[in-house]
């Protein structure tokens, strides 16, 4: 697999990553590695490389022989003792994509690497905290990036109508700056009555068509500023969800308010193919993280959009309980099929075709709200639609390490 054929947002999104990413083709041959792989190649010995590539070669040649379901792979967990004593965990997944290619990840953790909520040091917590920042700014930018053309699109209607009302307000005005002019004329005429002066200035009205103009300025007016609305509504929509705050922490915020910012973008770009309905229950200010929270909003709304097609109906309910709020997305789409609903949270698996999504989306989508003290699960049925539960805590607990007052 050749990261040359995947889109430029792959190559962000894998360079973002803290974890390495070592690209193979069919031979063996590393095709691609990320910046972790490579800065990891270069602190390790030769010896050690080809030792960890070995890892990645994937599973045996009877595993691969066997015919594979969308979905399907093979996994191995093994146990390494290290010379200096103590051991490595190792856990090898691997399963073929539906382009040809294969995915095989590794993850090593050392038992002594393994620390409480909050027992990291200063510096290594602040390093962590930037990988996770820029990771979710990567996936926020493949987002936008597929719906780049709608956004184009959305945003050029309304500029289209407004520079067609622009040419005929300017006709509009010559002719009534025109009209101003025989005016005058007729008041400076001598000899001329009273009745004489009122019937050319008819006759120039009626050339001019003045009252088509009369009634079709304050429309043309009205539609040319519902246009510029729509449009600094979407600009700013989008600054909103895009918009970098590396010192936005925990904050009191409106969760309908992070609803309707979201919503206002994937509304704009679906046009009147896709309904949305919103039942609100009053819920009080919640503790969060408005950029991360928007972030999960808009992958999970963008996933519906997809799954629903032409007239589909995407719905968002949000409640509350004693001490958390909740809100439900469920649209009527495809459903998702029970062998592949386990997996859905997994980083990288994606059941789209390629080019429709990174696999990334829902996966931080569930580490944001984790980090929130809050839970993120799915119900979906074949032919019935899908429903995504997100439940916030109101108030941050004071122990979770993500939280600062």
């Amino acid at each position: 697999m050749s990261l040359a054929a995947t889109p430029l947002d792959a190559q962000v999104i894998l360079d973002s990553l803290p974890l390495s990413v070592i690209l193979l083709d069919q031979e063996g041959r590393v095709r691609h590695a990320n910046a972790a792989a490579r800065r990891l190649a270069s602190v390790v010995s030769a010896g050690v490389t080809e030792g960890l590539l070995s890892l990645v070669e994937g599973p045996p040649p009877e595993v691969r022989a066997r015919p594979q379901a969308a979905g399907d792979g093979w996994e191995d967990r093994r146990a390494c003792a290290l010379e200096g004593g103590g051991s490595l965990g190792i856990v090898r997944q691997w399963r073929p994509c539906a382009d040809g290619s294969e995915l095989t990840s590794v993850t090593i953790r050392p038992a002594s690497a393994v620390q409480p909520p909050g027992a990291m040091a200063g510096p290594e917590q602040e390093k962590q905290l930037l990988e996770r920042q820029s990771l979710v700014h990567a996936e926020k930018l493949a987002t936008v990036g597929q719906l780049a053309a709608g956004m184009a699109h959305e945003i050029n209607n309304p500029i289209c109508y407004v520079q067609s009302n622009l040419g005929s307000l300017q006709d509009y005005v010559n002719k009534l700056f025109g009209l101003v002019e025989v005016c005058e004329e007729i008041i400076r005429e001598e000899g001329s009555t009273t009745a004489g002066k009122l019937t050319t200035l008819d006759a120039r009205k009626q050339a001019i068509d003045f009252p088509m103009i009369v009634e079709d300025l304050p429309l043309l007016l009205a539609e040319s500023r519902e246009g510029v609305e729509r449009i600094r509504q979407i600009v700013q929509n989008l600054r909103d969800f895009s918009r970098i705050d590396a010192t936005e922490g925990f904050r009191l915020f409106d969760i309908h308010r992070a609803i309707e910012t979201t919503l206002g973008i994937v509304r704009s770009l679906s046009g009147n193919s896709i309904g949305f309905a919103t039942y609100f229950e009053e819920l009080p200010l919640v503790e969060c993280n408005p950029t991360e929270l928007n972030q999960v909003l808009m992958n999970i709304l963008v996933n519906g959009t997809q799954a629903v097609g032409q007239n589909g109906l995407i719905e968002i309910h949000t409640g509350r309980g004693p001490h958390h709020v909740w809100i439900e997305i469920k649209d009527n789409g495809c459903g998702i099929e029970e062998h592949v609903l386990p997996r859905i949270f997994e980083p990288f698996f994606t059941t789209k075709e390629v080019g429709r999504g990174t696999g990334l989306g829902l996966s931080i989508s569930y580490g944001i709200i984790k980090k929130h003290g809050g839970d993120l699960t799915v119900r979906s049925r074949v032919g019935a639609g899908t429903v995504f539960l997100i439940t916030l805590p109101v108030k941050q607990a004071r122990g979770n390490p993500a939280f600062t007052e």
